[in-house]
């Protein structure tokens, strides 16, 4: 008889091993912002939410202007010497926009009235660059889950840093000299949520995440315009940086323009 019992135990031991093993857990690749926190905002937002319908043939618009009555509030002049990457001389402060009695850089949104459900953020990233070490735009707005794209055109570093109300949403990044892009999204709603550079302490910029996309910013000639909202009554509101939100009421009917406009004035 010949003896088998050592390659039965062999035989036995590979099977078990082989039955205990773990399949490898795929990792992500951390270096790919673009593709992970924009679709992954992207997949939150929507989650178990149905799509709101929107008859384009009802559409309606919404524009007016942002006044500003009253004497300009004045702030010192803006010291950027100390790194040379920046402008030499005094730059004028952004906190009060007023060109010719019209107030830009108001962010506008519809506030209350829209229908409850799900608005697909658009995959077209919003840019947000750094030029003569200032935000530009100061003031902006996009759709959670929207990329955000961070440009660096001065030849000085910089160092990005929302400060959003929820820790999920906290970043901290440095960018060097005209520097590759920095993407990211945002996976909570917020209105002017500020953004500050560490290095440079006067950048400051005003960003606002919608879960819609009816909202605008004020140009420099106090103007703004939200299109295709769906017949409706709603209440606007615009929010500035120094002097706080406004509110007001309106009904868009089918295939025409409201008006709606703001006055905003220092405080008594």
């Amino acid at each position: 008889m010949r003896y088998l019992g050592l390659p039965v135990i062999s035989l036995l031991s590979l099977v078990l091993l082989g039955g205990c093993s773990k399949p490898e857990k795929a990792t992500e690749n951390p270096a790919a912002p673009s593709a992970g926190p924009a679709a992954s905002a992207a997949s939150d937002s929507s989650h178990a939410a149905a799509p709101v319908p929107v008859d384009k043939n009802t559409v309606g618009t919404v524009s007016g202007t942002i006044a500003f009555k009253g004497a300009i509030p004045k702030f010192p002049p803006l010291d950027m010497t100390q790194d040379p990457g920046c402008p030499p001389d005094p730059q004028a402060a952004e906190v009060v926009a007023v060109n010719h009695g019209h107030l830009a850089n108001v962010f506008v949104y519809v506030k209350d009235g829209l229908s409850a459900g799900a608005n697909p953020a658009s995959p077209e990233p919003v840019v947000l660059d750094q030029k003569g070490c200032r935000y530009v735009p100061h003031v902006l707005g996009l759709m959670v889950g929207q990329p955000l794209k961070v440009l660096n055109s001065d030849t000085a570093g910089h160092n990005v840093h929302p400060m959003p109300q929820s820790d999920e949403d906290s970043w901290n990044e440095s960018q060097m000299p005209r520097g590759a892009p920095i993407v990211r999204a945002f996976r909570h709603s917020q209105i002017m949520m500020p953004v500050q550079c560490n290095q440079h302490p006067w950048m400051k910029a005003y960003i606002s995440v919608m879960p819609n996309p009816y909202f605008a910013v004020s140009a420099a000639d106090g103007t703004f315009e939200i299109d295709n909202l769906p017949p409706g009554e709603y209440t606007l509101a615009a929010v500035h940086e120094k002097f706080g939100e406004q509110t007001i009421k309106i009904k868009v009917a089918a295939k025409e323009t409201a008006k709606a406009d703001f006055a905003f004035a220092p405080a008594k």
